[in-house]
Formats: structure tokens, C-alpha cells, sequence
């Protein structure tokens, strides 16, 4: 199977669906020495359907964090580009990252870490550890680009016109659904405002 033909597959239905209003919104996120990850799923008709992926690499100085700040930043910048499905829904953070859990009792925190709690503070979720071996969706998303246009081991070759946005995809979906099923007006707002 061709990189290509397994990316579609990724991209297409039934691994990727349109956000519905009932169902409880997942992300498992994670972040390795190079960049972050994370899939946004939902809970539909019982079975977890992937909603939109996000991937991130680090800056040089995000590179040099520490191991539960590069988690944590993962979490957090997974969690703002989700934000037009998220915000004012209970929803839930997998990670593979044990120490998150007890992010929210971090006593008298500071600087950058005390503005990523703020953020945080705004949304109504839970966060649950999940074993690494089987956290491999979004650590697969995290791990280092490869850079080398004619890599023999992974195939790598792709051109600008073949990439996919998929959150302004789903985003574009979610409005022609909240149009058609005429769902409130602030609803609406709410996704197309949004600067993905």
C-alpha cells in the first residue's frame, strides 16, 4: 500500500467523520523530542470516529522544554486548535503522559505555565492517562518530519497541492450542517469565527 493510498484512507469515511452535535468530543495528544500531535475524535452511534488531525513541529527553543512542558504544550495548543468544537462541551484528554493528570493541583504556578492553566481553566474537561503502546494515533502525528525528498526508506514525496487541511474541511462541513439543520444562530458564530 502506497504512502498516498494510506493517507486518503485517513482522510476518507469511515476512519474520518463529520462532528455531530450529541456525542462525546476525545483528543489524544502527545508530543515526542521534535514536534506534537493529536487526534480529535467523537463518540458516534457508540464507535469512536476520528473528527480532524493536528500536528506541530517545535520551534528550537519548544524543542528545548522538558519533557512534561513539551506534553503539556501539546495539550494546550491541541486543545486552542480544537477550540470551535470544544469550547462550552465537556470533552476528554487522553495522553500518555501520567504527570498531566494532576495539572490542575499544580500549587502556585508561574510564567508560562501559570498562562497555559488560565487557558485551560476555560474549558470544561478531564484528563485521562493512557498507556503508550496504545497511544500510537497521535504519537505517530508527533513524531519528526522526514526532510529528505527522496527517502528510500519512507516515501516521503509529496507536493503542496496533494495536503489536506482537514480542520478547515471539517469546519466547512459543520457549517453547511448547522445551516441545514438550523441550529442556533450563536452556534453558527461560533464555528465561523474562528480563525483556524
Amino acid at each position: 500500500m502506497s504512502f498516498d493510498t494510506l493517507k486518503q484512507a485517513l482522510i476518507s469515511s469511515p476512519v474520518l467523520a463529520f462532528p455531530r452535535e450529541e456525542g462525546l468530543f476525545i483528543i489524544d495528544a502527545d508530543a515526542s523530542q521534535y514536534g506534537m500531535g493529536s487526534v480529535l475524535s467523537q463518540i458516534q452511534d457508540g464507535v469512536e470516529k476520528v473528527i480532524s488531525y493536528f500536528s506541530k513541529t517545535f520551534s528550537k527553543p519548544e524543542r528545548q522544554y522538558c519533557v512534561t512542558r513539551k506534553e503539556l504544550f501539546a495539550m494546550v495548543a491541541s486543545i486552542k486548535n480544537f477550540h470551535h468544537y470544544l469550547y462550552g462541551r465537556h470533552f476528554l484528554v487522553r495522553t500518555d503522559h501520567g504527570a498531566l493528570r494532576w495539572l490542575m493541583n499544580f500549587k502556585n504556578p508561574e510564567g508560562q505555565m501559570a498562562r497555559w492553566l488560565e487557558v485551560l481553566g476555560t474549558y470544561d474537561f478531564e484528563i485521562q492517562h493512557r498507556a503508550g503502546r496504545i497511544h500510537s494515533n497521535a504519537d505517530a502525528l508527533s513524531r519528526r518530519p522526514c526532510l529528505v525528498t527522496s527517502c528510500k526508506y519512507c516515501n516521503r514525496i509529496e507536493s503542496k497541492s496533494k495536503s489536506v487541511d482537514l480542520t478547515n474541511t471539517a469546519k466547512d462541513h459543520a457549517v453547511r450542517i448547522l445551516k441545514k439543520e438550523s441550529i442556533t444562530k450563536v452556534s453558527l458564530e461560533k464555528v465561523t469565527s474562528n480563525k483556524s
